[in-house]
């Protein structure tokens, strides 16, 4: 009989492990799911700044780094541009966007 009781403690020792676990584990997944549409909202603030650019170089330069990803060798090779020319844009394409947040504000 004490050794049943004995694992019933032990048993119910596990189980209080075990649901500590999964709470945090559940706490884990919200925090995931809030990070993920506050960033989500964020690509989205992006990709409606970069549209506001007019200059079809610029705006392409922007869309391939910041929104599909590529690299800045990625983006000269996609556009036929060298490496140098690509920052270049990039340049004159940040100081476009800032432009445009001030005219916003």
């Amino acid at each position: 009989m004490k050794a049943e009781a004995e694992a019933l403690r032990d048993h119910e020792g596990q189980r209080v492990e075990l649901d500590a676990a999964v709470a945090k584990y559940v706490d884990a997944c919200e925090e995931a799911e809030k990070e993920l549409s506050r960033l989500a909202d964020l690509r989205q603030d992006i990709r409606q700044l970069i549209d506001k650019v007019n200059d079809t170089r610029m705006h392409s330069i922007l869309w391939r780094r910041y929104i599909s990803g590529l690299s800045w060798e990625q983006v000269a090779v996609s556009m036929n541009y060298t490496y140098r020319r690509v920052t270049q844009l990039h340049g004159e394409a940040l100081k476009e966007i800032c432009s445009i947040q001030e005219m916003s504000h």
